[in-house]
C-alpha cells in the first residue's frame, strides 16, 4: 500500500516538472536564426542595422497544474516574434516576472528587433 502512495507522489511531482523546450510549441529554428546583440553593437561600422520594431515574448502559468512560467520560454518566444518580422538580431530591453488574473506567474521579455547586414 505504501508503494502505491510513493508511486502516486512521484507521478504527481513528475507532472509538475518544467516542460522541455521542444514541447512548448516554439519554432526553435526561427529562434536560432535570431541572435542577441548588445546595444553598443548597433554602432559597429562593419555592418548596418535596420530597426524593425519592438518585440515581446511571454511565458504564462495559467493554473496550478500547468507548467511553470520561465524566462527562457519568454526569451525564445521573443526571438520567434523577431524572426517573424524578418529580424536576425534583437536587443533585449528587459525581462520581468509578474502575475495577472490570467496567469499565476508570468515572464515577459521585451526588446527591439533588427535586420543586421554586412556593409559591402
Amino acid at each position: 500500500m505504501k508503494s502505491i502512495f510513493v508511486a502516486l507522489a512521484v507521478a504527481f511531482i513528475a507532472g509538475c516538472a518544467t516542460q522541455p523546450v521542444a514541447e512548448l510549441n516554439i519554432d526553435l529554428a526561427a529562434a536560432d536564426a535570431v541572435d542577441f546583440v548588445r546595444p553598443y553593437e548597433l554602432s559597429r561600422t562593419d555592418v548596418s542595422f535596420t530597426g524593425l520594431g519592438t518585440v515581446a515574448g511571454a511565458s504564462c502559468q495559467a493554473h496550478r497544474s500547468a507548467p511553470i512560467a520561465t524566462q527562457q520560454e519568454a526569451l525564445l518566444r521573443m526571438k520567434v516574434m523577431a524572426a517573424a518580422l524578418g529580424a536576425n538580431a534583437v536587443v533585449l530591453r528587459q525581462c520581468r516576472e509578474t502575475s495577472t488574473v490570467e496567469c499565476r506567474t508570468q515572464w515577459v521579455c521585451e526588446g527591439d528587433a533588427f535586420q543586421q547586414q554586412p556593409l559591402r
